[in-house]
């Protein structure tokens, strides 16, 4: 039966090992603030082009970008949290592969993918049927999956780097990885297209504005930057709102109460 100076032995070597993968840690929290900016920029081009408006994206500081893109957000949270977990179970289990946390997480990596990939795929498919509800409740499922997911590969490379002795086989971790990148591109995509759906409509939460000197026209304020708004009129024909630039100061809010009414 190991001692107690044989488990903390093993915790230490243990503990040592994840340390010599902090450089990889560090790369692993840049890649996804990579992967941030790249996610918020698919959703805000998608977006503009659902109203025809990509001209728009010129004007888009990049920190736009990143506050449009809180899914790979989540990630950098998560992978924090997990880095931290992860060690603090290293330092207390000798093995790892025994608990039924891993178990639990070999089993989502077994299967997580296909589910996910098949998320993604009805979650196109409404989309392109015009189901624009049920689609974007179903990008928010493919969210959740894609935490679980990553949060499971996560579990089994950190074991796999610190206790390669037990011949863990890293393969399903890296494909989650790879359909965890494609979630990455087709949610936000989805989730761009079809929020611009719902902000078309003139029922949409979108502000509605007047522009001075022509009151008898109602506008929706589409986006802003600085003292320049993006509007377009509640009431158009076509596909594509006409969507054009104001300064704000010929511009006039209508109060909540009225638009309620």
């Amino acid at each position: 039966m190991p001692s107690n100076d044989d488990h903390k032995a093993a915790a230490r070597a243990g503990a040592r090992r994840i340390i010599e993968q902090a450089p990889k840690v560090l790369a692993g929290l840049f890649g996804i603030s990579g992967v941030a900016y790249l996610s918020g920029s698919m959703y805000t081009r998608s977006y503009f082009s659902e109203f025809g408006a990509s001209w728009i994206l010129d004007e888009v500081p990049a920190a736009i970008y990143f506050s449009q893109s809180w899914i790979p957000l989540l990630l950098i949270l998560l992978f924090g949290y997990l880095a931290t977990t992860n060690l603090a179970l290293i330092e207390s289990h000798g093995d790892l592969t025994a608990t039924k946390r891993f178990k639990v997480s070999v089993t989502v990596v077994q299967y997580g993918p296909w589910v996910l990939v098949g998320v993604l795929a009805i979650t196109t498919l409404l989309t392109t049927l015009g189901y624009i509800t049920p689609a974007i409740v179903l990008s928010v499922v493919a969210v959740t999956f894609i935490l679980l997911l990553f949060s499971s590969a996560l579990e089994l490379l950190v074991v796999q780097f610190s206790q390669a002795d037990k011949g863990i086989d890293p393969l399903m971790a890296y494909l989650s990885l790879v359909v965890i990148a494609a979630g990455l591109y087709v949610v936000p995509t989805q989730l761009g297209m079809n929020w611009a759906r719902v902000d078309k409509q003139p029922s949409s939460a979108l502000l509605n504005v007047y522009l001075r000197g022509d009151e008898r026209t109602e506008y929706k304020l589409l986006f802003s930057v600085g003292e320049r708004l993006y509007i377009f009129p509640t009431s158009y024909e076509g596909k594509y709102p006409p969507v054009k630039p104001a300064a704000a100061a010929n511009v006039t809010f209508i109060p909540l109460e009225s638009q309620s009414d």
